[in-house]
């Protein structure tokens, strides 16, 4: 009996293989426990568009990450603070205003969990800030804070 695998069982194979089976297996274990189910014509091609379907979105994905790769790599953005007498900043620069920045700038959508270091940075000059990307890239660009 030919059975799609609903989760990955380990003495048969990933989820989504097609694989046949002894029929008392898939009766009486795949299933009713909701392990598999039986390989129709409209099964089958079901599972093909859903796997299609996830494909496509993958490679969107990655080319928005090459976007992203291309222009923030070893890109400056500049920032603007009120500074005290001791040279430090009344309001740091945090992940929220570099996300910002950089969507007014690029018109790049990055996530808060891709920064390498969520601190707030609170000192003047130049700050290079990591990314790591969901593609396993890493890239960092660099954030300027001048005294306003």
């Amino acid at each position: 009996m030919k059975v799609i695998l609903l989760e990955t069982i380990k003495s048969l194979g990933v989820k989504g293989d097609v694989k046949e089976v002894s029929d008392g297996y898939a009766i009486n274990y795949l299933l009713p426990h909701k392990k598999a189910a039986l390989a129709t014509t409209s099964t089958v091609g079901s599972l093909q568009a859903k796997e299609a379907k996830i494909q496509k979105q993958a490679e969107g994905q990655s080319d928005e990450y090459q976007k992203i790769v291309k222009t923030l790599s070893k890109q400056s953005i500049g920032f603007s603070r009120k500074v005290s007498d001791k040279e430090t900043l009344f309001k740091g620069v945090s992940i929220k205003d570099i996300i910002l920045e950089i969507k007014n700038n690029f018109n790049l959508d990055i996530n808060t969990k891709w920064f390498k270091d969520s601190a707030v940075i609170k000192t003047l000059g130049r700050h290079e800030v990591f990314l790591n990307l969901p593609n396993n890239k890493t890239i960092s660009f660099y954030i300027n804070i001048k005294a306003a």
